[in-house]
């Protein structure tokens, strides 16, 4: 090590290191669940609170919960909370903080969810909404384990939070749509380019052995080899054909596909289990109510999937059937509940109204692996 190297070093706490950090905190602007883990993690500290998480929408007018802090349990984790339910439905109701010094016992809200509170020992709790330019992206949560009255140093402080966790959400998303943008017209570009170097030669391929065809004497094997070498020319072209269009749809048309790919790795983010995401046809244009009804399937399965399937995996394939879209859910955990009697939790009454007012479907069945598959579709 030379001399100068050995004199220079970086103290710390120095330039370096909060270079470092600042990159850090840029860089999970840019990551929804990076955001959202770093403001959770510094709740407890800034308002004095023993646990602290994040409920995320859901879906229609129900917010799912994650990015937990100090817990005991994983029972928070993955709950879905409605409109109006508990303290955080109340909340996503009312739009404005509330709390409660004893949840187990506060008349003013929903029982719900008292197992889960009563597992982890929480008391008081408190919820904020998450707003951005009026636009409501979810409730932050801080709770005690024990009775707590909370003034106005707490609510502020989990508001500063909010606020912190709803703008990342926001600059995460836009950052998203810019990088779908930019991909979107570098596939355009690569299919202009494509179009006109390997479509042009192919139809030039295709043109000069008819030609030759015509040109050359009357040799059954040479014509049959010719013809075959046609027959090549053109099914390369239909397959390049086919690879313009996906090259070059549109963010609309490819819409269903990065929506599933994100509920795909966020739940692969909170659980831990494996997401894996198969486009098994091309997809057929749908109207956006179709699109949104779909990925609420989706969502809600993968999250019922998460609280009560204890799976390995999950494939999610999405294909054109029956003059609609398909898409299917199919994990490899416990099965379904052997009492009939017994609530499968999957959510179908609700998933499958929300499909029918689309003309979907939704249904739920055993599979080969021990798992469950739920399938959902609606048509084009």
């Amino acid at each position: 090590m030379s001399d100068v190297v050995r004199r220079w070093r970086e103290p710390p706490g120095g330039v370096l290191f909060e270079l470092s950090e600042g990159y850090g905190k840029i860089l999970a602007l840019l990551d929804r669940a990076a955001a959202m883990r770093r403001v959770v993690a510094d709740v407890p500290s800034i308002a004095g609170l023993d646990m602290a998480w994040v409920g995320e929408p859901g879906g229609e007018d129900q917010i799912v919960l994650g990015h937990t802090i100090n817990s005991r349990t994983l029972g928070v984790n993955g709950l879905i909370v409605p409109i109006g339910c508990g303290l955080g439905g109340q909340v996503l109701r009312s739009r404005r903080p509330m709390w409660v010094s004893d949840y187990t016992t506060a008349a003013n809200i929903t029982r719900d969810f008292l197992p889960q509170v009563e597992d982890e020992g929480v008391k008081g709790m408190i919820a904020v909404p998450m707003v951005y330019e009026g636009q409501l992206l979810g409730v932050l949560y801080g709770a005690s384990r024990h009775q707590a009255e909370y003034g106005d140093r707490v609510t502020q402080a989990l508001e500063q939070a909010a606020g912190q966790a709803a703008a990342a959400a926001v600059v995460a998303e836009r950052a998203r749509h810019a990088a779908e943008v930019a991909a979107y017209e570098e596939r355009r570009r690569l299919a202009v380019d494509l179009h006109d170097t390997v479509g042009a030669m192919l139809f030039t391929i295709g043109a000069g052995i008819r030609k030759l065809v015509d040109q050359l004497p009357s040799d059954e094997a040479i014509r049959t080899r010719l013809g075959d070498i046609e027959d090549q020319a053109r099914q390369a072209s239909a397959a390049l054909r086919g690879s313009l269009y996906a090259l070059s749809a549109s963010p609309e048309e490819v819409a269903l596909g990065v929506a599933l790919r994100g509920d795909c790795r966020a739940f692969e983010e909170r659980s831990g289990v494996i997401a894996r995401l198969i486009t098994v046809t091309e997809i057929p244009p749908l109207t956006p109510p179709r699109i949104r009804a779909l990925v609420d399937a989706t969502r809600e399965a993968l999250v019922n999937i998460e609280k009560h399937a204890h799976a390995r995996s999950v494939v999610v394939s999405v294909f054109a059937a029956s003059d609609g879209v398909a898409v299917t859910i199919a994990d490899d955990g416990v099965g379904l509940p052997r009492d009939p009697q017994e609530t499968p939790g999957l959510g179908l009454a609700a998933m499958s109204e929300r499909l029918s007012r689309v003309g979907g479907r939704a249904r739920v069945a055993q599979n080969d692996d021990g798992g469950v598959t739920v399938q959902t579709w609606v048509p084009a």
